[in-house]
């Protein structure tokens, strides 16, 4: 027998009525942080979420077909949306027009014997580098899936407030499609291991697991995609920050806090859109860059040591790396979200034999540094440029140093070329 809300569901053609759609519950009743429950579809009255499915490339993920402002007369491209590290778990590379393998299944429902099976084509985007985010071209087109059944969903036009009502749907590891609500919160910096994410999201809906990471976060009373999950906290025993173990800042520091759920917000793709293409003039995901460290896992502790004569010696970044563009900026920085913003970023330095020895700061703490990939030494900071900013964790132990050294050390140029923006 059908509940309410779904019998709603399945009548809202029939009545009309804006005010009912308005107020549509598509969480079903179903309470906030509420165990999840399994999702089926015997009936169609969930078809709404046919577009949700498995992801299988060299790992398993949930992604989403995303409405991409397509018209029924052309034949366009169809875009899935998924976390980055479905696609790899690099950092520092911006992954664009990559070929790739693998399927996405369709209708990924608990009873539907009818799963639709689709070969991916080509990575149009991926980072993991301040987001963890990947959109990929299917190998066939939005007009294709539309006639076959599945509707795709719309991406929300701007990111809501903390307390809105929010659900996710994905599926685990060996399951199929799981419905868990709850309520949207306000994320600081995230890092786990070598990765940090600066515009996140945060949730406490229940039940993710591995095979969860880039599922939709959609609005309750719209369906509407308002971002893509990436990680959460699952295991209590691993140390903070480590892999598996994403933390935030906090007054007792950076924590793990048990059961978050992180993700990234989309709003931002609207304009990367236009009729049912994904263009790169005027959208944030672009310009890119792509930085090889060396070693490729770069030091992550350093120690403010104490020299003979009991003065503080303070570490340096010694960052070496490769990047293709002609140039690069940088600096440091306390709060990882402060790499989107130019104010206080180096001058353009030349990409040839590159590294980074500027001191790190003068407390014992949490350092990022950001960098930055540009091709004109004059040019200025472009947005997309400031959104794909790599951030270099670092945490600094040791000896507090002089009072008197503080303010001069912890500024993030204090040895840096001259800034601009």
């Amino acid at each position: 027998m059908k509940s309410l809300p779904r019998l709603l569901l399945s009548a809202i053609g029939l009545i009309g009525s804006t005010c009912i759609a308005d107020t549509l519950d598509y969480g079903e009743g179903l309470q906030n942080h509420a165990p999840p429950i399994t999702l089926d579809n015997a009936d169609h009255s969930r078809d709404h979420w046919q577009a949700i499915g498995r992801l299988r490339t060299n790992t398993i993920c949930t992604a989403t077909l995303i409405d991409s402002g397509h018209t029924l007369e052309a034949r366009t491209p169809a875009y899935i949306l998924t976390a980055g590290h479905c696609i790899d778990h690099s950092n520092g590379r911006i992954a664009t027009e990559q070929p790739i393998r693998g399927s996405i299944t369709f209708n990924y429902f608990l009873d539907d014997a009818a799963l639709k099976t689709y070969p991916l084509k080509t990575v149009k985007w991926r980072s993991m580098q301040g987001v963890d985010m990947a959109i990929v071209e299917l190998d066939v087109s939005l007009q294709t899936l539309v006639e076959q059944g599945i509707k795709p969903l719309k991406l929300a036009t701007a990111t809501p407030a903390p307390g809105t009502e929010v659900l996710i749907v994905g599926a685990a590891l060996n399951d199929t499609l799981k419905l868990a609500a709850c309520t949207l919160e306000a994320a600081p910096d995230v890092i786990e291991d070598k990765w940090v994410w600066r515009s996140n999201f945060m949730t406490r809906c229940q039940g993710m697991r591995g095979g969860n990471s880039g599922s939709p976060l959609l609005d309750r009373y719209s369906n509407a995609i308002i971002g893509v999950v990436g990680t959460t906290n699952e295991d209590p025993g691993l140390p903070p920050c480590a892999l598996n173990a994403p933390c935030i800042p906090t007054g007792n520091g950076y924590v793990a806090i048990q059961g978050n759920v992180y993700g990234n917000p989309v709003a931002h793709l609207h304009s990367c859109f236009y009729r049912g293409m994904l263009i790169q003039r005027n959208c944030p995901l672009f310009p890119t860059f792509n930085i090889e460290s060396d070693p490729p896992t770069p030091v992550s502790h350093k120690e403010i040591e104490r020299s003979a004569n009991g003065r503080p010696v303070f570490p340096t970044w010694a960052y070496r790396f490769s990047i293709d563009t002609a140039f690069y900026r940088h600096k440091t920085v306390r709060l990882a979200k402060l790499c989107e913003n130019p104010h206080k970023y180096s001058a353009a330095i030349s990409a040839t034999n590159a590294v980074i020895d500027t001191r790190i700061g003068a407390r014992p703490g949490r350092y990022f540094l950001c960098i930055v990939g540009v091709n004109s030494a004059s040019k200025k900071l472009e947005a997309g440029v400031l959104r794909n900013a790599l951030s270099v964790p670092m945490a600094l132990t040791g000896a507090e140093p002089f009072p008197h050294l503080d303010a001069r050390l912890e500024s993030p140029q204090a040895h840096a070329a001259p800034t601009q923006q």
